[in-house]
């Protein structure tokens, strides 16, 4: 305990200015993750829920995906400099954008199981009928 509480504080005060990147991507883990207990177990029953494929699903994402944002910080920290092109983290940044993607294309899929229609193709509708309405409201 005299090495773990040191220890522990240094890293937390390491990872200090990416600690919202690794928070959002963890909440977005945490969302799929329980989307797809919620599909698994509305679709299949209770039978199919497993903690083994849980915890070995769960783990090994939290450890790739934070892991890569943490790998990528060292490399923004130590490689590339204070900003990449004016902006701070800017490849911690990249690498945390693309799991978020990763995460809400695997939450969308999820979703679709349910029969509902893609966040894609429901986000162009949207834009469509705004430019409807705009194109309206400017004649």
């Amino acid at each position: 305990m005299k090495y773990i509480k040191p220890l522990m504080m240094t890293i937390f005060t390491f990872l200090t200015p990416i600690k919202g990147l690794l928070s959002i991507l963890f909440l977005f883990i945490l969302l799929d993750t329980l989307m797809g207990i919620y599909v698994s177990v509305k679709t299949k029953g209770w039978g199919s829920f497993r903690s083994v494929i849980l915890r070995k699903g769960i783990g090994a994402k939290l450890l790739f995906y934070l892991g890569t944002a943490v790998l990528a910080f060292m490399v923004d920290e130590y490689i590339i400099g204070p900003a990449a092109f004016g902006i701070r983290y800017l490849f911690a940044k990249s690498i945390t954008a693309l799991w978020i993607y990763v995460e809400v294309k695997s939450l969308d899929e999820t979703s679709m199981k349910l029969g509902n229609r893609s966040v894609w193709v429901i986000s162009k509708e949207l834009i469509k009928k705004i430019a409807n309405i705009k194109q309206e409201f400017n004649q």
